[in-house]
């Protein structure tokens, strides 16, 4: 068990290490260490930034199919800001089909984690919605909260979600 610890504190200084580099708008340094934590050691928040990095064209050319990837697969890591992010390339129908229903789920999912901006955008996703679509919307949320919604705890070690130095990134 000390070995586990020991071995992802790199991962956590380079994390922390492109966040540094982002928030100095060092973004090609920023990009190159998120892409390899993202990648090689599965972390949701690299994945959140990466798409982040994709939504803004920073470091990148703007792309908002690649940041709808990167997003989902932070959003499935429980990761609230980015289940907000990829509801509104849904709602807004950037980067993947425009879909009121899966923008409504994943508002949802980041809302019974209070994440307010997605508790915000609910009420006007849901007066896109036919009370049939809606009916569809809310079906489809329960799956998604039960997927990918607060995370039961897990011992919040390292590697967890929940660790101490994986603070949530800024809403952005």
């Amino acid at each position: 068990m000390l070995l586990l610890v020991f071995a992802t504190q790199p991962v956590w200084a380079d994390f922390n290490e492109g966040v540094v580099a982002y928030m100095m708008g060092q973004y090609d340094k920023a990009y190159n260490t998120m892409r390899s934590l993202a990648e090689t050691a599965d972390n949701a928040y690299a994945q959140y930034y990466l798409g982040m990095m994709y939504l803004n064209g920073q470091g990148v050319d703007q792309d908002y199919a690649k940041a709808s990837e990167w997003f989902r697969k932070a959003a499935e890591h429980h990761i609230p800001q980015a289940q907000y992010k990829l509801g509104t390339l849904y709602f807004n129908g950037q980067g993947v089909p425009r879909d009121f229903e899966r923008a409504y789920a994943w508002y949802r999912v980041a809302a019974v984690q209070n994440h307010q901006k997605s508790i915000a955008a609910l009420p006007e996703a849901r007066e896109n919605l036919s009370k049939e679509e809606l009916k569809s919307a809310e079906k489809l949320s329960l799956e998604y909260i039960d997927k990918y919604g607060p995370k039961k705890d897990n011992g919040g070690g390292p590697g967890a979600v929940n660790h101490p130095t994986a603070a949530a990134p800024a809403d952005q």
